[in-house]
């Protein structure tokens, strides 16, 4: 019984500090109207992402990112979710999260973090980002759910860097809808 409530607990560190990225303090995010970096990632299934062949993919006009530090871990879910039952089964839209893992305990194994990332189920890919990188070039905020919306030119169509509330969250599916009727 020890040694499972300590498995548990291991897990739920390893979930809430998965620190999910952030950029210098002096600099925000990506402009809207730049070219977003590729990057090519794995996530817990060793299953292979690749951002720019994502945008090549004829369906693809929309690809929404989600980042964030470890202390908006639930905040990041929840975006996820609640953009999930929206845009989750329309073709055009991907919706990713990415993780930054660069700041694990040292004790934490990919394993560990796999299988975290297995049982946590959330409806959105969610890609390791093992040295950060990508979240750096990036520049995502510390202690905020970073927001990125890419249009099929791989363009920053829409950024933000706050957390969830219904204001927030009808900002974004008004843009959102303003894009996909274009």
């Amino acid at each position: 019984m020890l040694k499972r409530i300590v498995i548990l607990l291991t897990v739920a560190i390893i979930i809430t500090s998965s620190t999910l990225v952030w950029g210098k303090e002096d600099e925000k995010g990506l402009k809207v109207g730049e070219l977003a970096p590729e990057f090519t990632l794995k996530d817990a299934y060793d299953k292979e992402y690749s951002f720019k062949l994502l945008l090549d993919e004829e369906e693809t006009k929309i690809t929404i990112l989600l980042m964030g530090d470890r202390k908006v871990r639930e905040d990041a879910n929840k975006w996820a979710k609640e953009l999930h039952k929206i845009y989750g089964k329309k073709k055009e839209v991907v919706m990713l999260m990415l993780a930054d893992l660069r700041n694990l305990p040292f004790f934490v194994t990919e394993g560990m973090v796999k299988w975290g990332t297995k049982r946590e189920k959330l409806p959105v890919t969610i890609l390791l980002d093992w040295e950060g990188k990508v979240n750096q070039k990036y520049k995502t905020q510390k202690k905020k759910t970073d927001l990125f919306i890419v249009g099929g030119d791989g363009k920053v169509l829409y950024y933000q860097a706050e957390k969830h509330s219904d204001e927030m969250f009808q900002k974004v599916t008004t843009k959102m809808q303003d894009i996909l009727k274009e």
